[in-house]
């Protein structure tokens, strides 16, 4: 009889770890792809050449990619993340620093627009592995940049 109380507390036990787990990665996750967001959101100002005039336009395209935080987001799922997480999350991450260099060569937007559409499809592949790694199910949605 003692050893029921036992294994109905371990096993509770076992589903709070995991729990806690799925909300870290939960979180992580979120902080990146809104660092990714912002990012874009940053480099897209840039690029309509709305940055300090105190920048050259490079400069200003790295401030953008830097502030928003990509690179400690990303570093914190390379931590926590299964690989087919880490992989997705590392093609979004190059596709946007791509981008970046881009931008800070002085390209427009038309100019530019292969880069951006190779980061949205690298984008929903993040989404996908992320939304697969938490239990989602259904379609991912194509979210427009």
């Amino acid at each position: 009889m003692v050893a029921s109380p036992l294994l109905t507390e371990h096993l509770r036990s076992g589903r709070e770890r995991n729990d806690k787990w799925t909300t870290v990665r939960r979180e992580a996750y979120a902080d990146y792809l809104a660092a990714l967001h912002d990012a874009n959101e940053a480099l897209r100002t840039v690029s309509l050449g709305e940055h300090s005039p105190d920048l050259t336009r490079k400069a200003a395209a790295r401030s953008a990619f830097h502030s928003a935080g990509v690179t400690k987001a990303r570093e914190h799922i390379i931590l926590i993340a299964p690989e087919t997480v880490i992989a997705a999350a590392t093609e979004a991450f190059h596709s946007l620093r791509t981008m970046r260099d881009h931008i800070g060569q002085g390209e427009n937007l038309a100019q530019y627009e292969p880069v951006l559409l190779t980061y949205d499809e690298h984008l929903h592949t993040l989404r996908e592995a992320v939304r697969h790694d938490l239990g989602v199910t259904g379609n991912t949605p194509q979210i427009p940049l």
